[in-house]
């Protein structure tokens, strides 16, 4: 038998061990750093280089549903983008809830009356096991770093917006397409168990495909529609305004204008991509500091598309400087609209929408309002004429620019009471996000619609004026 060797004991005072973990542990964290070469990258973010800034808006030729990096020889922000964060439809929409504030949860400066609504969604978070994320305003710039990192022109656009209300609507759409989940101001909590949203309540989804049939459009091919029963939406949006009135110009952005205070995404999504596009290059090109570098990198042929004093009445008015830059003392209420707010949100889903159908033989089209006010009381419906206040009373028009024209008008989501699918986007009745707001057809909190409630108890007018 061999014995063991005779090997002397090493006896290290208590200095000496303090002095042997403190060098193992610097070097175990020297060695962290080096190996994490992603987080290095991120943190320093690169200059801004000659990438491409093409248009958002004139999009004929391609297929916004189906764009793919074709190599890695990225050429323009949307290649950039689509590589970042590739959009992957058949995954589901992650458990997660973002909100931003300008300082954290146990601050003496957040406000009392937004305490209990912050409740509200951690509670609800903890009930469905989401995740819950508040953003405060000293950790946004490290986070964006860490997440768009490779995408200097975000960052830089980020930066130079010269107010705090476009930085906070970028900040959501930002926030969506690189993780998803559900984004929801600090002034709204929810009224349902995030799990009966339409969207994840697995059995109302499929009862709600199963029985609606699918509204036509010129060129569109039933039978090659995809079995997609089983997915979650890629993007859920609501109403925020249908204004039925001659006078609805002078209140609202948009006839149809979408709710961006509350949205459900998956990471990813055209939808954000686009929007995402279009608010960087508008930025670029309407600052007085980066217009120089924008100027080199947008598209020529479309060079109007992203001045943002051409957007919406404002390209029509011939007494207002349209070659102004902007700065925090000229930004108004106008160009918060469609800058970043819910008027250039409400074009990017309608561009992407049409696009769909125009480029796509197999989408497919889930409206039931215009057959029959099916969500309404036929009490009521007797006393409103024979359509009553439902989307069914314009559905000549409706089917005429699908079948004609394969476009999808407004009025497709006009008077709407239950959800519509749009391939995969949802978009859910005023009611969902605006319950008791007692105007355009909205119905009370305790409706099977209501979602959301909003309290209204944003500044952004304040912050930037009217106009």
């Amino acid at each position: 038998m061999i014995k063991p060797l005779n090997r002397p004991e090493f006896h290290l005072d208590k200095k000496t061990k303090q002095i042997f973990f403190g060098i193992l542990i610097l070097y175990s964290l020297v060695a962290f750093h080096l190996s994490n070469n992603k987080y290095v990258k991120f943190v320093n973010a690169p200059e801004i280089s000659n990438v491409a800034l093409p248009t958002s808006s004139h999009v004929e030729e391609l297929n916004l549903k189906e764009f793919r990096v074709k190599d890695r020889n990225l050429k323009d922000l949307r290649e950039q983008l689509a590589m970042a964060f590739p959009y992957e439809p058949e995954k589901p929409i992650p458990r997660r809830i973002w909100q931003t504030w300008k300082v954290k949860e146990d601050s003496m400066d957040f406000p009392a009356s937004f305490r209990s609504f912050q409740r509200d969604w951690t509670d609800a978070a903890a009930l469905e096991g989401y995740d819950y994320m508040l953003v405060p305003d000293d950790d946004i710039e490290a986070f964006l770093r860490n997440l768009y990192g490779e995408l200097p022109l975000v960052l830089k656009a980020f930066e130079e917006m010269p107010k705090n209300i476009l930085k906070a609507d970028f900040l959501r759409y930002l926030l969506l397409y690189a993780r998803g989940g559900i984004y929801s101001d600090m002034d709204t909590y929810p009224v349902k168990p995030l799990g009966k949203w339409p969207s994840v309540d697995m059995e109302k989804l499929k009862t709600f495909r199963e029985t609606r049939k699918p509204v036509p459009y010129k060129g569109f091919k039933s039978e090659a529609v995809a079995a997609k029963n089983e997915r979650e939406p890629g993007l859920v949006i609501g109403i925020e305004a249908d204004p039925d009135r001659v006078d609805w110009s002078e209140w609202y952005a948009r006839r149809i204008q979408f709710c961006q205070w509350t949205i459900q995404s998956k990471p990813g999504h055209p939808v954000l991509r686009e929007l995402i596009l279009n608010i960087t290059a508008t930025t670029l090109d309407s600052v007085s500091s980066v217009k120089k570098t924008a100027e080199e990198l947008i598209d020529k042929t479309h060079k109007m598309d992203y001045n943002i004093n051409f957007r919406d009445k404002r390209a029509r008015d011939s007494h207002y400087d349209h070659s102004q830059t902007k700065t925090s003392e000229n930004v108004d209420g106008s160009d918060i609209m469609n800058w970043t707010g819910p008027g250039i949100f409400s074009d990017a889903v309608m561009q992407y929408l049409n696009n769909l159908i125009q480029s796509n033989d197999d989408i497919l089209l889930l409206n039931g309002n215009i057959y029959a006010p099916s969500t309404m009381n036929p009490a009521e419906t007797l006393t409103q004429g024979d359509d009553g206040e439902s989307t069914k009373k314009f559905y000549r028009r409706i089917i005429k620019s699908l079948m004609v024209n394969r476009s999808i008008p407004w009025e497709f989501f006009s008077l709407i009471t239950e959800p519509i699918a749009v391939d995969d986007l949802m978009i859910l009745p005023i009611t969902s996000f605006s319950p008791d707001v007692n105007q355009m057809n909205a119905k009370g909190i305790d409706d099977e619609m209501a979602f959301v409630k909003h309290q209204f108890e944003g500044s952004w007018k304040a912050d930037a004026g009217h106009g």
